[in-house]
């Protein structure tokens, strides 16, 4: 896929998108286009852009433009968690090794100075964006974990993660920083939230702040590509009836079972989940045996519980760090009370501290 040194901010005009598509449009050029506001744009911004050109190429007449967020704070948020340079990277180096719906990628480029960057993808459309504040059924839950089992499972325990210096960002070192910035800003989360939290967020907040156990330390039994945010607003339902995946922003190399948890934890509300959790964890270790993957029921739950956690400090830390919005706080007080209650009900604070 095409690449550059430097990238522009903002929509990319009709002269901008004839030079990004140059080695994709042949002899056609890119005539006009028309860009439309998609998403929250809470960390960066996405347009859907329709094309025209002015003779037949290997190009869709719609792509999604993504670039960085107007918000300064969001914006510096991005720089320093090193957002865009981890999304540009994993449509660079990743996609195309794993068997997950991703958009394709028809160009990517990133400035490593400035950190301006413009990804052109492929559109899903039509489709229908998960809601993670409604939540989702469980036949959708069972889709999207199909779909976690086609990104987890070919780079299994591979020893190309490890030399991918951008994807490493998972070392007890840099999960215990994580931990630390959490605590910092558990007080304000508190202090600004308090009313909105059930009792249950709040204990489970204030004794996971409190001892967090291993949850840091320890070493994983096993590792592989971790999208970070596998939520409703990241999971997009097409008709053909596969689920599309998107914002790959916080991909890691760590353990599956994080995305499964983060992803059930909040995804659906709790009866249901209580009443099928089982059932989708043996989902996705079976589906893993299609990779050659050997895991028992008993390992996956466990790693499954330790995990009930990574929901909450996402919601905890990206709610303090990212521009505040209405609805982005709604979001973020379902994930927060969701993955709480989780934690309550598999006595997930027994798990990491022994």
């Amino acid at each position: 896929m095409p690449s550059a040194a430097s990238a522009s901010t903002g929509t990319p005009d009709v002269e901008r998108l004839n030079v990004a598509l140059a080695p994709r449009l042949g002899a056609a050029r890119v005539t006009a286009v028309q860009a439309e506001a998609i998403g929250t744009g809470q960390m960066s911004e996405s347009r859907r852009l329709r094309v025209a050109y002015s003779a037949p190429c290997d190009l869709p007449s719609t792509l999604i433009a993504k670039f960085p967020s107007d918000d300064a704070t969001s914006r510096a948020t991005g720089k320093a968690t090193r957002c865009y340079e981890v999304e540009t990277s994993f449509y660079r180096d990743l996609r195309d090794a794993l068997d997950v719906h991703a958009p394709q990628c028809h160009f990517v480029e990133r400035n490593g100075e400035t950190d301006d960057f413009l990804l052109l993808l492929s559109d899903f459309a039509p489709c229908r964006q998960g809601d993670q504040i409604a939540g989702c059924t469980l036949d959708e839950a069972r889709a999207c974990v199909d779909e976690l089992v086609r990104l987890h499972g070919p780079l299994w325990n591979s020893p190309l993660l490890a030399r991918l210096g951008w994807l490493n960002r998972s070392s007890p070192d840099q999960r215990s920083a994580s931990y630390g910035l959490m605590q910092s800003v558990f007080p304000g989360f508190m202090k600004r939230y308090y009313d909105r939290l059930t009792p249950a967020a709040r204990m489970v907040g204030d004794e996971f702040a409190r001892d967090a156990g291993d949850y840091s330390s320890r070493i994983a039994p096993h590792s592989t590509v971790v999208h970070g945010d596998f939520r409703l607003d990241n999971l997009l339902f097409t008709a053909g009836g596969r689920v599309g995946v998107v914002d790959f922003q916080t991909v890691t190399h760590a353990c599956g079972a994080l995305d499964l948890a983060y992803f059930i934890g909040a995804g659906l509300n709790a009866d249901v989940r209580r009443a099928h959790e089982r059932e989708l964890v043996a989902q996705w270790a079976d589906g893993l045996g299609g990779y050659n993957v050997s895991m028992s029921f008993d390992e996956a739950w466990l790693e499954y519980r330790r995990f009930t956690f990574a929901g909450f400090m996402m919601a905890v830390i990206a709610s303090m760090i990212v521009k505040q919005t209405e609805r982005g706080d709604d979001m973020f007080m379902a994930m927060a009370n969701r993955h709480a209650q989780h934690v309550a009900d598999l006595d997930a604070l027994a798990v990491v501290r022994g």
